[in-house]
């Protein structure tokens, strides 16, 4: 088929050592995202990210995995790391749009029923419609809050630039937003508790996927805060930061329709199914195996990185969100099975796919996180580095003991052992 032979033309590379692949992903997901580079010359991971969070988001709190021991959501949180000008949202709007679609059929059904009730003199005040709301956009955590509340599949909450989002928790921090939003990652209890109403909101299980941009320039200042950078919060966003070495020229590409109906019905297949018959899955014998080896090996990468707290926490992140990764991998290949499909047990592809997709994440949260200690912001036209400062620091009055100078700035001391031999 012509879908099958078209090339992206995008320049755009990907790291140099380890890419974002999309081989383990269904054929007509592969064509959706190879169309889109094609179109928007993008790097294939912002469209890729996309399309697994919207999968994630409408199959929602209705399928967790449990490995043995944990049982977890299917829920990630993306961001995109990218210069202005290199298409970091057009891709993400083109993937989130059958969302969009769903999400306005589900209001038109939810208006007359909420008229309707409004107007029932004999109606339960303790039991209003509810709307299915899929997507949501810059909002308050009260707004947040309520829809989650309703919500009887997932959220996905899109950011177009996610520092508004960091800003606002670090705003509220005294009313406990973060630690909310930490639980909100592990799937737990909600209690919100707020001055004037009569009782706590209690959501029992919240699920609410994030995706996002932000400019590298600005990484610092969004994620580089005491609070975040020992919280655990950064870690659990995986971050998509592609090399970018050409911006996109003008064209007149058009999108195949029949590529992009095809994505649009393969949400919505995702969407309506009933998972009521497999509301766990669990891994394969084969894949438990891949998940251990995997595991073990970050574990040693934990042991080899003991007085780097925040490299730890990423690793241990992976171990969570690779099983998350998996299992949504493995409920998108039930839409089209290439083989006799096992609903409940995670097959070996698709956990090795998932391993591969989070070589990829590793190298860039680890690179996110470098780019936070090198870069904090300057109020003069100097412009310098903070590792520059330390090293100049350390010309001036030499530093004898790299612990307490790191303790004393809030840094790591492997940091420091680092900027100054550099």
């Amino acid at each position: 088929m012509e879908q099958n032979t078209k090339q992206p033309a995008s320049k755009l590379r990907l790291h140099e050592d380890v890419e974002l692949p999309i081989d383990g992903l269904p054929i007509k997901v592969q064509a959706f995202i190879n169309e889109v580079v094609r179109c928007y010359c993008c790097p294939i991971e912002f469209p890729t990210v996309a399309v697994i969070a919207s999968a994630s988001a409408v199959i929602g709190r209705r399928v967790k995995i449990f490995d043995g021991i944990y049982t977890n959501p299917l829920m990630l949180w993306f961001v995109n790391v990218a210069n202005s000008g290199t298409n970091k949202t057009a891709p993400v709007k083109r993937a989130i749009k059958p969302l969009s679609v769903i999400n306005n059929e589900n209001y038109a059904a939810f208006k007359p029923e909420l008229d309707a009730w409004r107007t029932n003199k004999d109606r339960d005040e303790g039991n209003p419609p509810k709307y299915d709301q899929l997507l949501i956009s810059d909002s308050t955590e009260e707004a947040r809050t309520q829809v989650l509340k309703s919500s009887t599949t997932g959220v996905l909450a899109h950011h177009p630039e996610i520092k508004g989002f960091f800003d606002d928790l670090d705003r509220y921090n005294k009313s406990g937003s973060i630690s909310r939003v930490l639980r909100l990652f592990d799937g737990d209890q909600l209690i919100v508790n707020r001055k004037g109403d009569p009782e706590p909101t209690i959501i029992s299980d919240p699920f609410m996927n994030i995706i996002g941009d932000i400019q590298p320039s600005l990484l610092g200042t969004t994620f580089g805060s005491e609070l975040f950078l020992n919280n655990g919060l950064n870690q659990r966003f995986l971050f998509a930061m592609p090399k970018i070495v050409e911006y996109p020229r003008r064209h007149e590409f058009h999108f195949d329709d029949v590529i992009m109906r095809d994505w649009e019905m393969f949400v919505r297949s995702l969407y309506f199914r009933d998972y009521n018959s497999f509301d766990m899955i669990r891994f394969s014998e084969g894949c438990n195996r891949l998940y251990n080896d995997y595991h073990d090996k970050l574990q040693q990468k934990k042991e080899n990185n003991t007085d780097n707290g925040y490299l730890v926490s990423i690793f241990s992140k992976l171990q969570i969100q690779v099983e998350r990764l998996a299992g949504i991998v493995h409920l998108m290949e039930m839409v089209e099975p290439r083989k006799p499909y096992d609903y409940v047990n995670i097959s070996i592809e698709a956990m090795e796919y998932a391993i591969r997709c989070m070589a990829y994440f590793e190298k860039s949260a680890i690179a996110v996180y470098e780019r936070i200690c090198d870069i904090i912001p300057q109020g003069n036209n100097e412009n310098r580095t903070q590792a520059q400062i330390i090293r100049d620091f350390n010309k001036a009055v030499p530093i004898k003991n790299k612990t307490a100078f790191a303790e004393a700035i809030g840094k790591d001391p492997a940091y420091i052992s680092r900027v100054l031999k550099g």
